[in-house]
């Protein structure tokens, strides 16, 4: 069974009529019935130019937005079918995100920024410090874990993100654009790292990118071009 299957989705955004989307105005579809299949262990890119709906595809499986047609099932369960709450928890519970602009709170130390996502689920104080101390030496930053993020340098925050990404266990990670404020040596770096935690940990990575150095890491790359399937290895 396949960790995520999306089965003919399609996403159109519609113009805002009083805050509202307008099904009578014509509207730009982003997605249009793609039919794709994700296994458990995968570190796959999402390629394509600009507009070519890449990140739309990302957060459709991340549940940030919905389908306007079709069906995510993620592990056997069709995610389309929660409401707010229950895909709060899922969002919670079985997925993890990095974001390119990092998304650390600035005001928590990096453990702190770590530890968040177990906070959310309630797990014990000293249980989650131990988890996220584990996190931040799984991502190479043994001994910064006290450092606040203006402390660090961006290859570093991005590193405390995938911490924070992978310290709840999540079933995927879904990366947008980790390495696009990154240079060169330190995109590779973080690639390499990622790639290291998929081949020891088993964690399922999938990127949202056209930088090369993740495409050429990624053992499969899927290509969108104006929102439909270009190539499915």
């Amino acid at each position: 069974m396949s960790l995520i299957k999306l089965k003919r989705v399609s996403k159109v955004y519609r113009p805002q009529v009083r805050g509202k989307a307008s099904e009578l105005a014509p509207g730009v579809t982003a997605i249009e019935s793609l039919d794709l299949d994700f296994e458990k262990g995968e570190f796959s890119a999402i390629a394509g130019p600009s507009g070519s709906g890449k990140s739309t595809l990302l957060n459709l499986i991340g549940t940030i937005d919905a389908p306007t047609e079709g069906e995510i099932i993620f592990g056997g369960r069709d995610v389309t079918t929660l409401d707010e709450e229950a895909l709060a928890d899922f969002r919670l519970t079985q997925l993890g995100f990095v974001f390119q602009a990092y998304n650390l709170i600035p005001v928590l130390s990096a453990v702190e920024n770590v530890e968040y996502p177990l906070a959310l689920q309630g797990v014990a104080r000293a249980a989650r410090r131990a988890r996220a101390l584990e996190a931040l030496d799984w991502v190479g930053l043994t001994g910064l874990g006290e450092r606040r993020p203006d402390l660090l340098s961006g290859g570093q925050q991005q590193r405390v993100a995938v911490a924070r990404a992978i310290v709840h266990h999540p079933a995927v990670v879904l990366a947008d654009e980790p390495t696009a404020n990154l240079d060169s040596k330190t995109a590779a770096s973080l690639l390499d790292m990622m790639l290291d935690l998929n081949r020891k940990h088993g964690i399922t990575f999938i990127f949202s990118s056209h930088d090369p150095t993740v495409l050429s890491r990624a053992r499969r790359v899927i290509h969108l071009q104006d929102g439909r399937l270009q190539a499915h290895p």
